[in-house]
């Protein structure tokens, strides 16, 4: 079943130090290909690099090797559409940030389950929200 991972799940790929690092490198590996990424992670993504709220020696030669690690993996990179943005004008009042709006609402438009460690998505309704955590112990 494929499942939206969003820049939480990446951020935790990324730093090694992240309390979910290892946990998210085996989901990596026991999901190869049934993992998609919210393309609007990316955005958010740029935006902390410009922001030097995440830190990186080369954002160019960093970005390259995010997209190799994500094709490793068999991760697929959705493309925005106009229907996840007018999915997330609704989920705007329910108390998401920006971009989780904008994460939840591909989740919901592609109708696949949100996997990420931002308990927020639990106050989604319709919303098939999943903690990584739930996967280490109960296959999906």
């Amino acid at each position: 079943m494929k499942m939206l991972i969003e820049l939480d799940f990446l951020i935790a790929l990324i730093r090694s130090g992240d309390r979910h690092h290892r946990e998210v490198v085996g989901i990596l590996e026991e999901k190869r290909g049934e993992l998609a990424l919210s393309p609007y992670s990316l955005l958010e993504l740029d935006l902390l690099l410009w922001s030097n709220r995440l830190k990186v020696r080369e954002r160019g030669r960093f970005l390259i090797l995010l997209d190799e690690t994500l094709k490793y993996y068999l991760v697929e990179v959705l493309r925005p559409s106009p229907r996840h943005l007018s999915e997330a004008y609704k989920l705007r009042g329910s108390g998401l940030t920006f971009f989780d709006s904008l994460h939840a609402a591909t989740a919901l438009s592609e109708h696949i389950p949100l996997l990420s460690y931002d308990r927020s998505y639990e106050k989604v309704g319709e919303l098939r929200y999943i903690h990584p955590s739930t996967l280490i112990d109960s296959p999906i």
